[in-house]
């Protein structure tokens, strides 16, 4: 994975960013009780609700939350989901190895070793292969991180751990949910989400959501995030890339224009226009245009 001094290359780049363009105090989450933080109202919005516009209309959001209506997710959901599952369990067990004291090449050999049983629990046989093929190497990165740091700076191997991951936080002051959850969380407070498929911008304005219920309930600056793409699965080996963000007041802006969007939709129950452009891969495609298909 993501080594500490490829972080730090990779935030240093936006130092400068920041130093032109501060963030406003009046765009910090904990700013929560003042306009434009302060909700219109509270329905416990999901950062993806508000942000992840692959629906451009929202209409997807409408029919989940107006509508009621169940939907299946698509293959691309699906490996997104498995996607999510591997990269919480490799940090997880490479951590707790660490924790009890396991030396760091050791904890490569244990997991890599029970890599297809820990895989076939948790997603069960189907996508195995590719998984557990995603697995190792998040594994391996983790070790090979806390070997080196062990090596240049001395102890134990537990100086170094990986990001701590799945960090439940409580955005409900700025009408979010209570229970999002944040994908990982780096080094220094940076912000991590991490996506299957191509980047998209609006998953810039995504970790500006996450930025902003984080602050509100820490009290604590998040200026920076870094997006996590995985390809290349599951047809070969698994590719990443990241992409550093500075979480700056133009993405503040956005993503609570965004909110308010979705807030005003729902109390009024306005039904948005189908997206003229909609991929058949949308799991309520066939509710949208099935009888025009």
């Amino acid at each position: 994975m993501i080594s500490r001094l490829d972080i730090l290359r990779g935030l240093r780049r936006l130092h400068w960013l920041r130093q032109r363009d501060p963030v406003e105090l009046g765009l910090r989450g904990w700013s929560w009780d003042n306009p434009p933080l302060r909700p219109r109202a509270y329905f416990g919005l999901g950062v993806s609700e508000v942000a992840y516009r692959y629906c451009e209309t929202a209409r997807d959001v409408f029919l989940r939350r107006v509508r009621r209506l169940e939907f299946k997710p698509s293959p691309q959901m699906r490996i997104g989901s498995i996607v999510h599952s591997v990269f919480h369990a490799a940090a997880w067990d490479v951590r707790r190895l660490l924790v009890n004291g396991l030396d760091s090449w050791r904890v490569y050999e244990e997991l890599a070793g029970k890599a297809r049983e820990r895989l076939i629990e948790l997603i069960g046989e189907d996508g195995a292969s590719w998984a557990i093929s995603f697995y190792k190497y998040l594994v391996l990165g983790w070790a090979s991180e806390a070997a080196r740091v062990e090596a240049l700076y001395g102890g134990e191997a537990v100086t170094w751990l990986p990001w701590f991951t799945e960090v439940r936080v409580d955005g409900s002051s700025l009408g979010l949910s209570n229970n999002l959850r944040v994908d990982a969380l780096a080094e220094g407070g940076v912000v991590v989400e991490v996506k299957y498929g191509k980047p998209l911008d609006f998953h810039k304005t995504g970790l500006a959501g996450y930025a902003l219920a984080i602050e509100s309930q820490l009290e604590v600056p998040v200026d920076y995030g870094i997006l996590v793409y995985v390809n290349g699965i599951p047809e070969g080996k698994p590719r990443i890339s990241y992409e550093y963000v500075y979480i700056d007041n133009h993405l503040r802006h956005e993503f609570l224009e965004k909110r308010d969007e979705i807030i005003d939709m729902l109390e009024t129950q306005r039904e948005p226009p189908r997206q003229p452009s909609c991929p058949k891969t949308c799991p309520f495609y066939e509710y949208c245009w099935g009888a025009c298909s």
